[in-house]
């Protein structure tokens, strides 16, 4: 797990290692840029996961003439190494070799045999070409910018800025991009009808747990008290029962309390650190500059995500299982809950289509921050596939006039938690940890004046709430380069399908702040 950069094309030799500065969050165990003449640079900050003493990259396959730095982890690389051990010599233990073995055999096709999260640059220096790709969900970012003559790659975009706004792109999940062909799909999830069988669910989200397992180092999970971190945990649990389990929240906050009553049922380690507002105000400018955002999704978000990180971090793991992906998959947000069984599928698709840009985002930024690798069991491809292609009314089934969002999910593991989490309704993540409480202190230090003519003053940023302004001038003191009108509020302000919710927010949040008022 790492940070990446690759300068293709002309440019100042340093330019690699500029660019890893701005990332080096990402990776502290080392660093390594080179410049090859004529060809360009390629850089690395490396979190060490696996083969931590010799998996230094870049990586090159035996006659040095491919170079790759990767970001991610290879679930199957150990049955690659040996499906390929008669014909290739391995130099490392590391997980991102096969991919230049790989493609020797199989060419820009190497990509298609990968079972993980990652993003990679490869360069080839016998063809003089080279190829960029990303995972199938979009777990692990890659951007570029193109000026004609030289193309910046890199795994955030405070890389690119220095290189200017225009041009900058996402290179979408499921893609490649080639120097000499541009970007090009190799993977879409097969649409098809999957028959419930909640026995094959069990057994396929058993799996992916013990894939993400593997690793040199240490591995915890998430605990936040809803059903899909805790079924993660449990399952994890079952592979390893020393393992770690980190919650925080405000104290008495519901997700702290089902937390706890959780860690308590699997009888495992639990670190617990609650947070207040304060809290929340003093890593808010961290939180934007790591998240690259200002939608209020978002940012509640990161920051509670971000003291997670924090917390597992300083206990010494640099691995922690997540239940991201379990809402997509199973119709787990309340948007969705009264659609018609053909709209869900519809609207369930867009979701997962854009998950890369909203939750998985807000998980891969926010951990890395801290240096952290974050794993994602519910988006193994096995699984996503089964899980996608579930019939709608297996997701939310109508009981006794009640819709229950991920029934499927719940029933196939009723008895691995207490019934009252398998069964308990979904509260958002910055919800249930308290994180919500942030909205209505923000917006009371902006009056309505204020708040009409700066929404004026910056128009063509979609400016939607106090809350989003608030938070808008926080990322444009980090990103002010950033500030061209075009496509700016797509890359930085927009988070697809739930957008309408957005300006909701704060009356929501004042309304539950009232209401605990007068109760306490």
């Amino acid at each position: 797990m790492c940070g990446i950069v690759g300068v293709i094309g002309d440019a100042e030799q340093t330019a690699a290692e500029t660019m890893l500065d701005s990332i080096g969050h990402r990776g502290t165990d080392s660093r390594r840029w080179r410049h090859f003449d004529r060809f360009g640079s390629l850089g690395i900050n490396r979190l060490s996961i696996i083969d931590v003493d010799r998996g230094d990259q870049p990586l090159f396959n035996e006659n040095g003439s491919l170079a790759l730095v990767c970001n991610g982890e290879v679930y199957n690389h150990e049955p690659i190494r040996r499906d390929l051990a008669g014909t290739h010599t391995f130099a490392t233990g590391s997980d991102a070799e096969v991919i230049v073995h790989l493609y020797e055999e199989y060419g820009d096709d190497a990509i298609k045999f990968l079972d993980g999260m990652f993003a990679f640059i490869l360069f080839d220096f016998k063809k003089g070409r080279v190829l960029i790709g990303r995972d199938s969900l979009g777990i692990k970012p890659l951007w570029y910018r193109s000026d004609g003559e030289t193309t910046y790659v890199a795994s955030e975009i405070k890389a690119l800025i220095d290189y200017g706004e225009h041009g900058i792109r996402e290179l979408p999940p499921g893609h490649i991009w080639t120097s000499d062909g541009g970007v090009e799909r190799y993977w879409e999830p097969c649409l098809a009808t999957s028959k419930p069988d909640f026995g094959l669910c069990r057994s396929l989200l058993t799996h992916s747990v013990r894939k993400r397992m593997m690793s040199d180092v240490g591995v915890g999970t998430f605990l936040s008290g809803g059903i899909d971190s805790s079924l993660i945990t449990a399952l994890a649990a079952k592979e390893n029962p020393n393992i770690r389990a980190y919650t925080v929240g405000m104290e008495g906050a519901p997700d702290v309390e089902m937390a706890r009553r959780v860690a308590s049922f699997l009888g495992i380690q639990h670190i617990v650190k609650t947070f207040t507002i304060d809290d929340m105000l003093a890593l808010l400018p961290e939180a934007i500059y790591y998240i690259e955002s200002y939608n209020p999704s978002m940012v509640t978000g990161a920051i509670v995500t971000y003291m997670c990180s924090k917390l597992a971090a300083e206990d010494g793991s640099k691995v922690v299982l997540c239940g991201e992906g379990a809402d997509e998959l199973f119709g787990g947000y309340s948007a969705v809950r009264s659609l018609t069984f053909l709209e869900l599928r519809r609207k369930l698709a867009d979701l997962l289509r854009n998950l890369h840009k909203t939750e998985l985002k807000r998980l891969d930024r926010l951990s890395m921050a801290t240096t952290l690798e974050a794993r994602v069991p519910f988006l193994d491809r096995q699984f996503v596939e089964y899980a996608f292609n579930l019939p709608s009314e297996d997701k939310i089934k109508n009981i006794d006039g009640k819709r229950i969002e991920k029934w499927h999910l719940r029933k196939a593991f009723e008895g691995y938690l207490p019934d009252e989490l398998i069964w308990r309704e979904k509260c958002p993540f910055d919800q249930g940890s308290g994180g919500r409480s942030l909205i209505p202190v923000i917006e009371d230090t902006i009056d309505d004046q204020t708040y009409a003519r700066k929404c004026e003053e910056y128009a063509p940023w979609n400016i939607q709430s106090k809350e989003m302004l608030y938070y808008f001038e926080i990322w444009k003191s980090h990103f002010g380069e950033l500030l061209e009108p075009g496509h700016t509020f797509e890359m930085f302000g927009d988070y697809p399908v739930l957008m309408d919710q957005i300006a909701d927010r704060g009356i929501a949040a004042a309304k539950e702040a009232a209401i605990e008022s007068v109760n306490s």
